[in-house]
Parts: structure tokens; C-alpha cells; sequence
């Protein structure tokens, strides 16, 4: 990665870490711990995009880590620290269901199996009522503490999730520059071909998809915790948790490190203020959203950066016409000069 673009995510970082002192309103820090999962959960479901596989099953795994904590210290008193690493083990299990469709269908078909992979999982959900409690949902204790991941605040929560994030990109940022990030990149353009070189492109996906539902699977956990109810319709939401991060990271830039994390932050804000302002009229947050979308896919349908780094390019390019144009005038100069010398 560029040392421009790791000066952007340390300012990025800075400002985050600031946010708290400056901002005092909860609702804003509620907004920016919101944000923040789904920074990390786009981020998670941009580690397969980079091996150019479209998901839209991570609600399952969003799920399967909210319903591990939430069981695990309800019903079996687990702290919830513990629980959240037990929720990336169990999500990266779930996942090796859908690692059999992963290595038998390719494109459309795969993205058509991982959406009937999380309806599936919360139908399961939904019946297995002395598990989950069925449709009625668990809801966590109200034990406040460190310890117990539960505050008064929004603080606390704020920068628990942050943490989480920069660790989620920090670990995209170092597969995407590793070998294993060079041979993901390789197979979204050839498959056949990197395979021929010796590169076991199918274990190349399964450990991809089952890191990619493990962060998921924590960020669904702490998700759990900071909003008490966890319940089949929301934890196993296909619009929340698998559209979403996909449209973030398209929006933003799919198989980039700085993409995701961009719609993510751009994405999530819109979507509350929008549903927040014009709640007055139904449907009409949706349909505003709707239009950003079209407008920023049709403008830059590569993503907001990659039709920077364009808009970029043209501008520098606009900059150097002068001084080319410069250099032609005193090329043209010295010849007629040189011609007027010969003519003498």
C-alpha cells in the first residue's frame, strides 16, 4: 500500500480516536459504534471479494456469533470476552457448510446458495425454540463492568469496537500485501491459470471464507452485547448484514483495502440521518438512499476509490499540459532561431 494511503488511514484513525472528547451526544456515538460494525463486517466480506467471490451470506455468520455469546452467557454463565472468541470459532465452523457450494458453483450460483444459507440458519433459529428461545429472542443481563462488556455509556462500547476494527484492518491490510493476497488477487482474473502454476486454489478459498465469518462472527458477537436482544428477524437479516456490507464495499471499492472502509463510513450515516429526517414520509429515506446509490454507481462504477484515483489522474494530467505545451514553444524557438542562423 501506498504511503499516501497509509497516511489516510492513520488520519482516519486519529480523528477516531479523538471522536469521544469532542463529541459528548450519545445518539452520535451510537451512530459511530454502528458505523463501526459495519466497517468491520464490510471489511470481513471484502476478504473473499478480493479472491473475486460475491457473498451475501455473512448475516449467517453475523448470527451464528450473536446467538454463540448470547447462549453462552445466558445459559451457560460464559464471560462474554470468552464468548466472543467462541463466536469466531463457531462462525468459521458455520462456514464450512457453505465451503461446499464455494467449491461447486462459481459466480451467481454461489451468491444465489449463501443467500439461501442464511434464510436456512434463521429458520433454524426460529424453531429451535429451547436453544434460542425462538422468535421471542435472548436478552443479555444488565451486568455493567468492563468485564461483562456493559455500560452506561457509549464510550466504553466506542472504543471496544474500534479496537476491533483497526485489528480487522489491519489484518486486510496485511493479507492484501502478503503472498496469499497476490494469489487471491491472481484467481479473481484467472483461476485456470493460477492453478496451472501449482497455487491449491481451493483451500486458497475455504481458509478465506472461514477467516472472512470469523470476524464476522465477532463483530455479530459484540453487536449481541451492545444491543441486549438478540432475536431471529435481526441477527439473521439479510438486508442488515449481507446486502449492506455488499453495497459498501461496491460503493466503496470491492477487492480494495480502503474501499470498504470508505462506504462503510459514507453508507451507514446516510442510511440513519436519511431515516431519521424524512420518517414522516414512508419510504422515502429508501427511495433517497436508492438514488445515491444509482448516482454514485453510475458516476463511478468501479467504486468512490477508484473513480478518485481517476479524477486524480486526469487533474494531474491537466496540470503537465501546460508545461509540455512550454517545452513544444521553446523546441519551435530555437529552430526558427537556428533556421534564421543558416538562412544568414
Amino acid at each position: 500500500m501506498s504511503n499516501r494511503k497509509n497516511l489516510g488511514l492513520g488520519v482516519l484513525g486519529l480523528v477516531a480516536l479523538l471522536l469521544p472528547i469532542v463529541v459528548r451526544d450519545q445518539y452520535v456515538l451510537h451512530i459511530a459504534v454502528i458505523t463501526f460494525i459495519y466497517v468491520g463486517v464490510t471489511v470481513a466480506w471484502n476478504l473473499m471479494a478480493i479472491g473475486g467471490t460475491l457473498s451475501l451470506g455473512h448475516a449467517a455468520f453475523f448470527g451464528v456469533g450473536a446467538y454463540t455469546v448470547a447462549i453462552l452467557y445466558v445459559n451457560l454463565g460464559v464471560n462474554p470476552w470468552v464468548g466472543i472468541l467462541a463466536a469466531m470459532v463457531t462462525a468459521a465452523a458455520a462456514s464450512m457448510v457453505l465451503a461446499i457450494p464455494l467449491l461447486r458453483l462459481r459466480g451467481p450460483f454461489f451468491t444465489l446458495a449463501s443467500l439461501a444459507f442464511v434464510e436456512v440458519l434463521r429458520l433454524l433459529s426460529v424453531w429451535a425454540v429451547p436453544l434460542t428461545n425462538g422468535s421471542v429472542g435472548i436478552t443479555t443481563p444488565y451486568d455493567q463492568g468492563f468485564a461483562f462488556i456493559s455500560f452506561e455509556n457509549r464510550e466504553p462500547y466506542y472504543y471496544i469496537v474500534l479496537a476491533m476494527v483497526i485489528l480487522a484492518v489491519g489484518f486486510s491490510v496485511w493479507l492484501y500485501n502478503s503472498r496469499t493476497g497476490y494469489h487471491l488477487r491472481a484467481m479473481k482474473t484467472d483461476e485456470e491459470a493460477i492453478r496451472a502454476l501449482g497455487v491449491h486454489t481451493n483451500g486458497l478459498k475455504v481458509g478465506t471464507l472461514a477467516i472472512s465469518a470469523a470476524i464476522t462472527g465477532a463483530f455479530g458477537a459484540f453487536s449481541a452485547l451492545y444491543l441486549f436482544v438478540i432475536e431471529p428477524e435481526t441477527q439473521f437479516s439479510m438486508t442488515l448484514y449481507s446486502v449492506q456490507p455488499a453495497l459498501n464495499g461496491i460503493i466503496g471499492g470491492m477487492g480494495t483495502v480502503v474501499g470498504p472502509i470508505v462506504g462503510a463510513l459514507l453508507m451507514t450515516p446516510l442510511g440513519e440521518w436519511l431515516r431519521t429526517s424524512f420518517s414522516g414520509v414512508q419510504g422515502l429515506n429508501f427511495m433517497i438512499y436508492g438514488l445515491a446509490l444509482i448516482v454514485i454507481v453510475r458516476l463511478m462504477p468501479g467504486g468512490l476509490v477508484d473513480g478518485w484515483q481517476k479524477l486524480r489522474g486526469k487533474w494531474g494530467r491537466g496540470a503537465t499540459k501546460p508545461n509540455h505545451t512550454d517545452e513544444a514553444d521553446a523546441s519551435s524557438r530555437e529552430s526558427a532561431t537556428a533556421s534564421a542562423k543558416d538562412g544568414e
